[in-house]
């Protein structure tokens, strides 16, 4: 895009407090609740409830921050003279998800796989095993 002029900037936030993410757990529960006799089987209650736990200790979803950063972000790089190439609104992109995209992508799935990893097990692969 330099080539013809054109700066190019990129907004990376954490995760803002929108409709979507209060919703979510809800949204996750009632999904659940949806399941037919058979999904309810293969997954179990257990994991479903280990699931919804999880979601509800997150902090990084607890402390959703304020979409407005977002919004300001994107004001700065669409009216300023000299927008920066990279906008980390909250705390949440500049002290997480920024540094875990400096390394390298095993380390950082390993983060990802340590904080998404639940202690319970779907019914149906302890049933396979």
């Amino acid at each position: 895009m330099f080539s013809w002029g054109l700066h190019v900037s990129i907004i990376e936030p954490g995760i803002m407090r929108t409709a979507i993410v209060q919703k979510h757990t809800q949204a996750v529960r009632d999904v659940f609740m949806q399941w037919s006799a058979g999904a309810k089987e293969r997954w179990g209650e257990e994991y479903c409830k280990s699931y919804m736990k999880k979601m509800e200790e997150n902090p990084l979803l607890r402390n959703a921050e304020d979409p407005i950063k977002v919004v300001r972000a994107l004001e700065h790089a669409v009216s300023s003279t000299a927008p920066c190439i990279r906008y980390k609104p909250g705390w949440q992109s500049k002290f997480v998800y920024y540094p875990l995209s400096l390394l390298p992508a095993w380390l950082a799935d390993m983060y990802f796989v340590k904080t998404r990893i639940l202690d319970v097990v779907p019914v149906g692969m302890k049933n396979q095993f």
